[in-house]
C-alpha cells in the first residue's frame, strides 16, 4: 500500500471519537510495511510504532503524532481532479497520514529514535490517546499533525476554558415582577465580554455562550427557577486560565455560580527551537516560503507542550475547512508535506 492508498483507506473508514478501532488497525497494518522495530495498538487504542525496542519510560528523540478521530457528522468520500473529499480529509487524517508516512520512510535510515502514533479522542477534548501515550514515552521533541498548509509551522495554540454556570431565580407566574434568571444571565454575559475587549486575534480572550437551558415550552407563562449555560473561553498563553476564572467569579452577581468544567492553558514554542529551524530549512529546500502560525483553537500540542515536550504542529490542508461539509485535501499538498517532513526529520537526525 502506498501513501495515497493509505490516506484513502483511512478517510473512507469512519472514525468518530471513541470509534477509532478500524483506522487504528489500518494504521498499524500500514506501518508494519516499514523497518520499525515494534508496531502495536496500546491500551488507549493508539496505533504506535518505534524504530527501536521501546520500553516504558523510554525517550524517543522525535514523536510524530496525530489524531485518528473526527467529528461525528459524516461526509461522503470522493476523489476527483487531484482532490480527496471526506470527513477528516483536513482535520486531521491527511496530517496524520503525512506524519506516519514520513516517519516510516525515515525509520530505517535515520540516526534518531523515532516514534509515530495515531491517537484517539482528540475531537472530544479528552485527549485520551495523547495523555496515555505520554505515560510510557517521554519524547525529546514532537510534531503534532494538524492542518497548517504545506508552508505553515504552527508554533502556538490558545488555551481553553469551559465554564458550566447556573443562574438561580425563583419560579413565578410571568404576570408578576420577579428576579428573572434569564435576564441576570445576559447581564452577566455582557459584563464579562466587556471586561475583555478585542485586540489582535491571537492575543484576545474570546468568550462565547455555547449552550443554554431554562424553562419549558409547556410552561411559557412561568419565569424559570434556574438558567444553566455554558461559556467557552479561548485565551492566549500570556493570560492565565486561573486569572480569567477569578475575574468571572468577581463579576458574577450573587445569583450566578461559575464552575470550571475543562481547563487547558495556551502554549507557544520558540521559533528558534531546532524543530522550527529544521522545518524552515526543509520548506525552503522544497521551494516553499515558510511562515509561522498561531491558532485560536487548541489541540493535542497543548497536552504535549504542558508535559514539557517542545512541540510544533504541521500538516497539509486548509484549516478553515475543518468540520465543514466541504473538507478536501489536494493530493499535491499531501505529497509535498511528506517531502517537507522527511527533510526535517533527516536534518534533525543528523544534528543529534
Amino acid at each position: 500500500m502506498d501513501s495515497v492508498e493509505f490516506l484513502e483507506s483511512i478517510i473512507k473508514a469512519k472514525s468518530p471519537s471513541r470509534h477509532e478501532q478500524k483506522v487504528a488497525q489500518l494504521c498499524a497494518n500500514y506501518l508494519k510495511q516499514f523497518p520499525f522495530e515494534k508496531v502495536w495498538i496500546d491500551a488507549a487504542g493508539n496505533a504506535v510504532a518505534a524504530n527501536y525496542a521501546h520500553k516504558k519510560g523510554d525517550s524517543p528523540d522525535l514523536l510524530l503524532f496525530g489524531h485518528m478521530d473526527t467529528i461525528a457528522d459524516p461526509l461522503p468520500y470522493k476523489r476527483a481532479e487531484g482532490k480527496i473529499y471526506g470527513r477528516g480529509a483536513v482535520d486531521a487524517k491527511s496530517p496524520l497520514a503525512a506524519l506516519l508516512t514520513a516517519g516510516a520512510e525515515c525509520a530505517g535510515s535515520n540516526h534518531c529514535k523515532i516514534m509515530v502514533a495515531g491517537v484517539t479522542e482528540e475531537e472530544i477534548t479528552t485527549s485520551k490517546g495523547t495523555r496515555h501515550l505520554l505515560t510510557y514515552a517521554k519524547p525529546k521533541m514532537a510534531i503534532n499533525g494538524e492542518p497548517s498548509s504545506t508552508n505553515g509551522i504552527t508554533i502556538a495554540y490558545k488555551g481553553r476554558l469551559v465554564l458550566s454556570c447556573r443562574t438561580k431565580g425563583k419560579a413565578l407566574h410571568a404576570g408578576m415582577a420577579s428576579e428573572n434568571p434569564i435576564e441576570r444571565t445576559f447581564e452577566f454575559y455582557t459584563k464579562v465580554r466587556s471586561a475583555y475587549p478585542q485586540r489582535s486575534k491571537f492575543d484576545s480572550v474570546i468568550i462565547n455562550l455555547t449552550n443554554i437551558h431554562a424553562g419549558s415550552k409547556d410552561a411559557i407563562n412561568v419565569v424559570p427557577e434556574n438558567m444553566d449555560f455554558i461559556l467557552d473561553v479561548r485565551l492566549p498563553p500570556s493570560i492565565k486560565n486561573a486569572s480569567v476564572v477569578r475575574k468571572f467569579r468577581k463579576l458574577a452577581p450573587q445569583a450566578v455560580r461559575v464552575s470550571v468544567h475543562e481547563s487547558i492553558s495556551g502554549v507557544e514554542t520558540d521559533p528558534n527551537h531546532p524543530l522550527c529551524r529544521a522545518m524552515v530549512f526543509s520548506m525552503r529546500e522544497n521551494g516553499l516560503a515558510p511562515r509561522y502560525v498561531k491558532k485560536s483553537g487548541s489541540a493535542d500540542m497543548n497536552i504535549a507542550s504542558h508535559a514539557g515536550i517542545p512541540t510544533i504542529a504541521y500538516g497539509p490542508g486548509d484549516s478553515s475547512l475543518d468540520h465543514t461539509p466541504d473538507e478536501f485535501i489536494l493530493l499535491s499538498d499531501y505529497k509535498k508535506s511528506i517531502s517537507v517532513l522527511k527533510g526535517a526529520i533527516k536534518r534533525l537526525g543528523s544534528s543529534l
